[in-house]
Parts: C-alpha cells; sequence; structure tokens
C-alpha cells in the first residue's frame, strides 16, 4: 500500500500561511493526501495544535521545521527543537551532522531557489556530506530548479522527497514524497527517511495543469537514477 505525504506545508500557526487548522485536514483529504508533515518556521512546538487536531479527525499530521542555515533551507524531521536550541544561520554541514547525530533527519530545501534574501546554496550542495535525501521537488519552485535539485541528488547518490511547501490551501498536496509502506508515527517518518526506497511526486490527479512548469514527466526523472 502506497502512501502520500506532503513533507512541506507552513500553516497559519507561523504566521507566514493562510492555511487554516480545518483546511489542512480537509484539502489534504480532498486532494488525495494520506498525510502531512507540518514544518513552520524555525520551531517543532508552533505545530503542536495539530497534535488533537490529528487525534480528532483520524488524519495524521506529523510535526517537523524549516531551518535557516547559513546557506540556505533544511527541513529537519525527528527533532523537537525550536531557535533557542538551534539559532538561525549556523552552517549547513555543522547543523546537518547536528540534526542527524541526535537521531534526527536534515533535508536541504528548494536547494537552487533564486531571488531569496538569505540565499540558497545551489552547487555547494554538492559539498554538503551525511545527507539522507534533498528536497528535489518543491511544488512552489520552477522547472529549472527543480531539475537542478534532481540533478544533484543523482550526483550524490541519495533520495529525493516531494512537498509542496504551501501557504495557501490551493498549493496543499501539489507534491507530495510516495513512500512503499504507511507512516504511523515521527519516529518512523524518520527511518524511513533515513532507509530510502521514496520517491517524489507530482500529484497529477489534482494538478495536472501545473505539472510541467515544475516538475519532469515521472519516467525522465526515474530514468535520472
Amino acid at each position: 500500500m502506497m502512501f502520500k505525504i506532503d513533507l512541506h506545508v507552513h500553516t497559519v500557526f507561523g504566521g507566514d500561511s493562510i492555511i487554516q487548522p480545518d483546511e489542512l485536514v480537509s484539502r489534504s483529504r480532498q486532494v488525495g493526501l494520506d498525510a502531512v508533515c507540518v514544518t513552520e518556521h524555525h520551531s517543532y512546538f508552533l505545530s503542536d495544535p495539530y497534535r488533537e487536531i490529528s487525534a480528532k479527525t483520524g488524519f495524521p499530521i506529523f510535526q517537523g521545521l524549516e531551518y535557516r542555515a547559513q546557506e540556505g533551507h533544511l527541513l529537519i524531521f525527528g527533532m523537537k527543537v525550536e531557535e533557542e536550541d538551534l539559532p538561525t544561520r549556523l552552517p549547513m554541514q555543522w547543523t546537518v551532522d547536528w540534526v542527524q547525530q541526535r537521531g534526527g533527519v536534515a533535508v536541504p530545501a528548494h536547494p537552487y531557489q533564486r531571488g531569496v534574501v538569505d540565499g540558497f546554496p545551489g552547487d555547494r550542495i554538492l559539498e554538503v556530506e551525511n545527507l539522507f535525501a534533498l528536497e528535489t521537488l518543491n511544488a512552489s519552485q520552477p522547472f529549472q530548479e527543480n531539475h537542478l535539485a534532481v540533478k544533484a541528488a543523482s550526483r550524490l547518490g541519495i533520495n529525493g522527497i516531494g512537498g509542496s511547501d504551501a501557504h495557501g490551501p490551493l498549493v496543499l498536496g501539489r507534491a507530495y514524497t510516495l513512500f512503499p509502506e504507511p507512516i504511523r508515527t515521527e519516529d518512523e517518518l524518520v527511518q524511513t527517511l533515513r532507509n530510502g526506497g521514496y520517491i517524489p511526486c507530482w500529484n497529477d490527479e489534482f494538478y495536472e495543469a501545473d505539472h510541467a512548469d515544475h516538475w519532469l514527466d515521472q519516467e525522465d526523472f526515474l530514468n535520472l537514477f
């Protein structure tokens, strides 16, 4: 049984999204997701209200965070931290090692994104060691930037993940990570991200019209690995 998780979602609790808690669940179900991971900026705990919402609705909502390192952004899974624990703009390699030595997973997000104030790693991502995965499909980034991320993951010999980077409900679930088995807990999510066997996917069932602007044909993607 395949399992679809949008691994990069922002909501109103993070202060930079318009996605309301009830919309998160209803829209996720509407577009065929099996789960989401809320990744508010710099704090795992901002998404704490979703524990109760997940329990009430029966829809799996995992918690992570998006962290701003010196060279760009990281999606961090399996670490209950906030800015006091992990100050912003630390070197990316140091942060990756710190997270993963403590049992978490750090995944560089939109590594080729241009036009952001805090910069992006670009090909410097190829120098980062000990990565398990790279965000190769970010549904809020254009085709060329995702394509460069795919090629970087291929050169590094690591997996790619997919997520919408949604800040509004009409973007939620445009992309997701397809896992071979259901993920029931955050610990299972972290272990599976470490083990591999998952792929990024565009949600053609609900967002086919936007596919070509952001992502390769799935066959072309698979041929790169």
